[in-house]
């Protein structure tokens, strides 16, 4: 289904003075306007109007609070004193964006943008001779709009908020009303047991060959063996099937207590490693917050997200994000990917996990969403190497940060130990598509 905008142009009688000029034609220019974001977004479907008159405000105003939109667009073509508010559109609750046309919608757009602010309304300012920014932009309603319908499986035994993995426990039916109402993503528990049930039946020759594939495409196999791998790939297997019949777009296990106990067969960390390769979601832990930030993120940036356990040493201002397992095309499905090896998981030198070694020189974007809280966590930094240490977890990923800011800000109550680190610089988008879901963004750097 398309995502559906409204596009509410504010001009003025033809032959009214105010900018840009008399007998300025209004809807030729919205007409001009909305040609290159419709060809740039063709999976948006727009609801146009070009008001200039107070019947034609309620007509626009009763179609945003009655019609199905997914947001609004709101564009001042003239600098123009209407016998209409701009209020009510700029404060409908919906994810707007409020567009400027340079000297001509100048008053009405700084008027809007006002009021916005002090309603705390979730809109967001675009006021750029780059007809890029504004098709950004607007593209983040269609990002919000592909949230809706999301599920994200769950596969635990306990309910206990006994982690920081787990710190969504702690009020757990609140937080999967939060995770659905806030951004239309459904949670699906699912118990061990379905998922052994598929290990069971994986094809054990198909399993084979995807652990020959990855021993073959990695540069070296670690102090685990053929066995544990194949198992892992058996494990991948089932995975997959139950993503297919659940049909879901992301699982995330609680891997640690399961293997631990024995109710596990294998770690899932080569196939969360194949499934975040693949451009699907696979997140350790139960860690259902980090499992929704991630999707978020990979919907946002096209990218696969690297969860961590955060190291954090101001000595050399580096952050080092590190975890058993990881993605190896960090620049998205399709990409360049980079080496690997094959080793045991770390804390307790069993079963197989990755050791992913990423690129130094790029810029990262880390968050972590609170979605029951409505706070973001955010910093940026960029990536200097790989840290090899035989403490902690296998994948370390070094960057340079504002560490010390980072550490004064660090939130641990609102948002654990994980975070989500994403190649490239996404601040804005992230900070932008905060605003437009009506949530708090903490800037951890800051």
């Amino acid at each position: 289904m398309k995502t559906k905008i409204a596009a509410i142009f504010l001009g003025k009688p033809e032959n009214a003075a105010g900018w840009p000029y008399a007998c300025f034609d209004c809807a030729a220019r919205a007409e001009g306007l909305l040609r290159p974001v419709k060809a740039a977004l063709p999976e948006i479907e727009f609801r146009e109007f070009v008001i200039d008159t107070s019947e034609k405000a309620e007509a626009a105003h009763a179609a945003i609070v009655q019609e199905d939109l997914d947001g609004i667009l709101i564009w001042p073509l003239v600098s123009y004193h209407h016998s209409f508010s701009m209020e009510p559109f700029v404060t409908s609750g919906r994810p707007t964006i409020l567009a400027n046309d340079l000297y001509g919608g100048d008053l009405l757009f700084l008027e809007g943008w006002d009021t916005a602010k002090r309603a705390n309304s979730p809109v967001i300012p675009v006021s750029s001779s780059r007809v890029d920014d504004l098709i950004r932009a607007v593209r983040l309603i269609e990002v919000i709009r592909s949230f809706k319908g999301a599920k994200v499986l769950v596969v635990q035994e306990s309910n206990q908020a006994d982690d920081q993995s787990h710190f969504w426990r702690r009020s757990y039916e609140d937080y999967l009303t939060a995770a659905r109402e806030r951004l239309g993503i459904e949670v699906a528990a699912v118990s061990p047991q379905e998922l052994l049930d598929r290990y069971r039946i994986a094809d054990p020759n198909r399993a084979e060959e995807i652990a020959a594939s990855w021993m073959k495409s990695s540069h070296g196999i670690g102090e685990t063996d053929r066995t544990e791998i194949t198992n892992a790939a058996r494990l991948y297997l089932a995975m997959s099937e139950l993503l297919t019949e659940e049909k879901a777009d992301g699982i995330t296990i609680d891997c640690l207590a399961l293997f631990y106990t024995g109710t596990l067969p294998a770690y899932p960390c080569l196939g969360f490693f194949q499934l975040n390769d693949e451009g699907s979601l696979g997140v350790c832990e139960a860690d259902l917050e980090a499992a929704i930030t991630q999707l978020i993120g990979q919907r946002l940036t096209g990218r696969p997200g690297f969860i961590s356990d955060p190291v954090i040493d101001t000595a050399s201002s580096q952050i080092i994000y590190a975890h058993c397992v990881s993605h190896n095309c960090p620049l998205g499905k399709g990409s360049p990917c980079v080496p690997y090896k094959i080793r045991t998981h770390a804390e307790d030198g069993k079963g197989a996990s990755v050791q992913v070694f990423l690129p130094s020189g790029y810029p990262l974007t880390t968050v972590k969403l609170n979605a029951l809280a409505g706070k973001l966590a955010i910093h940026s930094a960029e990536s200097v190497g790989n840290v090899e240490e035989e403490r902690a977890c296998r994948t370390k990923l070094a960057a340079h940060a504002s560490v010390d800011r980072i550490l004064k800000n660090w939130d641990f109550q609102t948002f654990g130990w994980h975070r989500i680190t994403f190649y490239g610089d996404f601040r804005k988008d992230f900070l932008d598509l905060a605003t437009l879901l009506g949530i708090e963004a903490v800037e951890e750097d800051k």
